[in-house]
């Protein structure tokens, strides 16, 4: 399970939804925060669901499945890992040295 499956369990979210689970994402990477008037500004110029403006008199939630696939486009755009887990390098352990008695 990565994080955008992690986060994204209601059926439908609005701008500022989006916004808490993509911070949470953020955050957790170590990134800065973004501003929730980012996420109004991305639904009004049709980039949360492509091609499809959402103010004014088209407000309306955004779906679940519209929710992954923005964060998925914005993590991958912006090179955020999504990964449930860091990546982790196959380093042996260091040897054990013993202690010296003086």
């Amino acid at each position: 399970m990565n994080k955008i499956e992690k986060y994204v369990v209601e059926a439908d979210y609005s701008a500022y939804g989006i916004y808490k689970i993509l911070n949470q994402i953020l955050i957790e990477n170590g990134s800065k925060e973004i501003r929730p008037q980012m996420m109004y500004n991305y639904a009004r110029n049709g980039l949360i669901v492509r091609g499809e403006k959402i103010f004014g008199a088209t407000l309306r939630k955004i779906t679940n499945q519209e929710v992954k696939s923005f964060i998925s486009r914005y993590c991958a755009r912006n090179e955020i890992n999504i990964d449930a887990e860091p990546q982790r390098r196959n380093v042996p352990d260091a040897p054990v040295v013993a202690e010296i008695e003086a």
